[in-house]
Protein backbone atom coordinates (compact mmCIF):
# COMPACT_ATOMS: atom_id res chain seq x y z
CA UNK A 1 0.00 0.00 0.00
CA UNK A 2 1.21 3.48 -0.86
CA UNK A 3 0.11 6.96 0.15
CA UNK A 4 -1.23 9.36 -2.48
CA UNK A 5 -1.76 13.11 -2.55
CA UNK A 6 -4.06 14.38 -5.31
CA UNK A 7 -4.37 17.95 -6.60
CA UNK A 8 -5.86 19.65 -9.63
CA UNK A 9 -3.19 20.65 -12.17
CA UNK A 10 -3.65 24.45 -12.22
CA UNK A 11 -0.86 24.82 -14.81
CA UNK A 12 -2.20 22.32 -17.33
CA UNK A 13 -2.72 24.93 -20.06
CA UNK A 14 -3.93 23.20 -23.23
CA UNK A 15 -3.02 19.75 -21.86
CA UNK A 16 -5.76 17.29 -20.93
CA UNK A 17 -3.69 16.06 -17.94
CA UNK A 18 -5.88 17.72 -15.31
CA UNK A 19 -4.73 15.86 -12.17
CA UNK A 20 -1.45 15.68 -10.28
CA UNK A 21 -0.98 12.52 -8.23
CA UNK A 22 1.96 12.21 -5.87
CA UNK A 23 2.90 8.64 -4.93
CA UNK A 24 5.45 8.74 -2.09
CA UNK A 25 6.87 11.94 -3.59
CA UNK A 26 6.88 10.90 -7.29
CA UNK A 27 4.48 12.91 -9.50
CA UNK A 28 2.13 11.47 -12.12
CA UNK A 29 -0.07 13.56 -14.42
CA UNK A 30 -3.36 11.99 -15.54
CA UNK A 31 -6.55 12.93 -17.40
CA UNK A 32 -9.00 11.28 -15.02
CA UNK A 33 -8.92 9.71 -11.60
CA UNK A 34 -11.21 7.26 -9.82
CA UNK A 35 -10.64 6.57 -6.13
CA UNK A 36 -12.16 3.47 -4.53
CA UNK A 37 -10.64 3.80 -1.04
CA UNK A 38 -11.39 6.15 1.88
CA UNK A 39 -10.09 9.71 1.30
CA UNK A 40 -9.27 12.61 3.59
CA UNK A 41 -7.77 16.08 3.28
CA UNK A 42 -4.13 16.71 4.13
CA UNK A 43 -1.87 19.76 3.93
CA UNK A 44 1.68 19.40 2.61
CA UNK A 45 4.47 21.94 2.20
CA UNK A 46 6.03 22.28 -1.28
CA UNK A 47 8.90 24.75 -1.71
CA UNK A 48 7.78 26.55 1.44
CA UNK A 49 4.17 26.85 0.18
CA UNK A 50 1.20 25.19 1.89
CA UNK A 51 -0.69 22.88 -0.50
CA UNK A 52 -4.11 21.35 0.14
CA UNK A 53 -4.59 17.79 -1.08
CA UNK A 54 -7.01 14.93 -1.15
CA UNK A 55 -5.08 12.01 0.35
CA UNK A 56 -5.58 8.25 0.47
CA UNK A 57 -3.73 4.97 0.89
CA UNK A 58 -4.00 2.20 -1.69
CA UNK A 59 -2.56 0.93 -4.97
CA UNK A 60 -2.62 2.98 -8.18
CA UNK A 61 -3.07 1.63 -11.69
CA UNK A 62 -2.67 3.97 -14.69
CA UNK A 63 -4.04 2.97 -18.11
CA UNK A 64 -4.15 5.45 -21.02
CA UNK A 65 -3.60 8.43 -18.69
CA UNK A 66 -6.54 7.38 -16.47
CA UNK A 67 -5.70 6.56 -12.84
CA UNK A 68 -7.52 4.14 -10.54
CA UNK A 69 -6.65 3.91 -6.85
CA UNK A 70 -7.91 0.76 -5.14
Amino acid sequence: MKKYHIRYNTQKGESNLAWRIFENGEEYLVKNIKIEVPCYNEVTIENGVEKHNIACVGKMIIIDDDALII
